[in-house]
């Protein structure tokens, strides 16, 4: 009796040492663009915040050779074997080991930072020909509140969920490789309990930050000298819950967005002279998530040496969890020589590196 008292402890260590974790990776990639392709305006939509649970996110536009953006997340790739990750505190919603009582860690953001480079061969309004554009952009959420109660109660729910796999005996005296061989048989049964509990919830409030600094050769030749663009920007993202208590397998979001940038671009010239223009953009953007479909309007008012408006539709499907379409289509901001009629179509992926698992608590 002795030993089967132990061996079921060892048993119930491991079921909770392996299979509470959840997989981050397993959440669909909301990440339409990056900061690097935005500042260059090759991008469906330039007010959005992602939810980047990916270690590597690839952004091919339309003219796909021509236009390609890879944006890393560090957290992902930086100390992959460290034990004390956990969800609580991914998303800063922790119990607090003294009062037991739940706090929100407004800065856990901080984790999402990424890095972006981008490869854009592009017409600008002014400029002769194409020119091959080099972007890098650094994207971080500097504020971030949950419904503290709501995520607390999903991670119950989990944890419960998952205690309440049972092992038949023939296999607990087996000892450990033979309940680990048993947890991977039945993975699909083990999703199927926790998968009520995997449906996206999104802060009640967050504020990004990014920036960007792009350069172009003057000549498309490397000792022609080069013209620089740099852009700051904060998007704050306030979201609703459109189908609260709903069985459906995803929540739905109303979402509205303002944001607020500064930009110095020297990619203007005149009779071969280059010049920098500034710029002061505020605008904002209402948009909506059913599920695998996603469908917004945004407007920007630019105001500086020109004044100017940006007035996108833009929509977002997707096709798997790693994998989603978007396209744009409006009128950009008005260069020296006119406005822009703007159609985009964009591919986003996510590739999963290193180890985006965390523990459950």
């Amino acid at each position: 009796m002795k030993t089967k008292f132990i061996t079921l402890i060892i048993c119930f260590m491991f079921v909770f040492g392996q299979a509470q974790q959840i997989d981050l990776s397993k959440f669909t990639l909301s990440n339409g663009s990056s900061p690097a392709f935005i500042l260059v305006g090759e991008t469906p939509t330039e007010i959005y915040t992602p939810v980047n649970l990916k270690a590597l996110t690839l952004h091919v536009q339309e003219n796909f050779g021509e236009s390609i953006s890879i944006e890393a997340t560090p957290y992902f790739l930086i100390n992959t074997k460290r034990k004390d990750r956990s969800y609580q505190k991914y998303i800063g919603v922790l119990e607090d080991p003294d009062s037991g009582a739940i706090v929100q860690k407004p800065f856990s953001g901080l984790n999402t930072t990424t890095i972006s480079f981008a490869y854009v061969d592009k017409e600008f309004s002014g400029l002769e020909n194409e020119h091959k554009t080099y972007s890098i952009g650094l994207r971080t959420t500097v504020l971030r509140f949950y419904n503290k109660e709501k995520v607390h109660a999903n991670t119950i729910g989990m944890a419960t969920a998952l205690s309440n796999i049972t092992v038949p005996n023939a296999i607990l005296i087996q000892g450990e490789e033979a309940i680990q061989h048993y947890y991977q048989e039945h993975q699909d049964e083990i999703n199927a309990l926790i998968e009520p509990f995997q449906k996206q919830i999104k802060p009640l409030f967050r504020l990004d930050a990014a920036m960007g600094y792009s350069a172009l050769f003057k000549e498309n030749k490397t000792n022609s000298g080069t013209a620089n663009r740099l852009g700051i920007w904060l998007t704050a993202e306030t979201s609703l819950i459109l189908n609260e208590g709903s069985d459906a397998k995803t929540n739905n979001y109303f979402n509205l967005l303002l944001t607020a940038r500064y930009v110095e671009d020297g990619f203007n010239a005149l009779a071969n002279n280059y010049y920098t223009m500034y710029y002061r953009d505020f605008g904002g953007k209402l948009e909506f998530e059913f599920g695998k479909l996603g469908f917004g309007y945004e407007y920007i008012a630019r105001n500086g040496e020109i004044n100017s408006e940006r007035s996108v539709g833009s929509i977002q499907y997707t096709i798997t969890k790693d994998l989603s379409i978007s396209g744009g289509f409006g009128k950009n901001f008005e260069g020296p020589d006119g406005e822009n009629l703007l159609t985009i179509i964009g591919i986003n992926w996510g590739i999963n590196t290193g180890n985006n698992k965390v523990g459950l608590n």
